[in-house]
C-alpha cells in the first residue's frame, strides 16, 4: 500500500509541472509502469498512434487502451503543444453533433476545436464521415 501511495505521489507531482499535448508514436514503442528503461511494459504502442502526453524531461505519461504509463519522449513527435482551454480564439465541441451544428465538423487536429476524444479513429480529424 505504502509503494501504491508512493508511486501515485510521483505521478501526480512529474504531471503536475508537465504539460497536456498530442504526439505520435514514431516506431512501436514499449508504455512503461514507471518513468525508467527498467520499468514493468503494461503495453506496446504501435507506430502512428495518436497519443494524449503530458511530458517532462525525457519521459511522457499517458495511456493506451485504458492502460496507463510512461514512453521515451524520443519516441513521441509532437503534433500540438499544449493550449488554453478559454479565451480569444478558443473552442470547445462536447459532442461531434454540436461540432456539426455548428458547421464545423471535422475538424483537422492543430484546429482551435479539435480534440483527441471526438477523434474516434484517430485519424486526425475530428468527426469526420462516421464519428458520432
Amino acid at each position: 500500500m505504502k509503494t501504491l501511495l508512493q508511486a501515485s505521489a510521483l505521478a501526480l507531482a512529474l504531471l503536475g509541472a508537465a504539460q497536456a499535448a498530442s504526439a505520435v508514436t514514431t516506431t512501436t514503442a514499449n508504455l512503461r509502469r514507471a518513468p525508467s528503461l527498467s520499468g514493468a511494459v503494461v503495453a506496446v504502442v504501435p507506430q502512428g498512434r495518436l497519443l494524449t502526453v503530458a511530458c517532462q524531461g525525457d519521459w511522457c505519461r499517458t495511456t493506451y487502451q485504458g492502460r496507463g504509463g510512461y514512453m521515451a519522449r524520443s519516441l513521441l513527435r509532437p503534433v500540438t503543444s499544449s493550449a488554453p482551454l478559454s479565451g480569444e480564439g478558443t473552442r470547445f465541441f462536447a459532442t461531434c453533433q454540436a461540432m456539426r451544428q455548428a458547421g464545423a465538423a471535422p475538424l483537422r487536429i492543430g484546429t482551435p476545436g479539435y480534440r483527441v476524444g471526438l477523434d474516434r479513429n484517430r485519424n486526425g480529424l475530428a468527426c469526420d464521415a462516421g464519428e458520432r
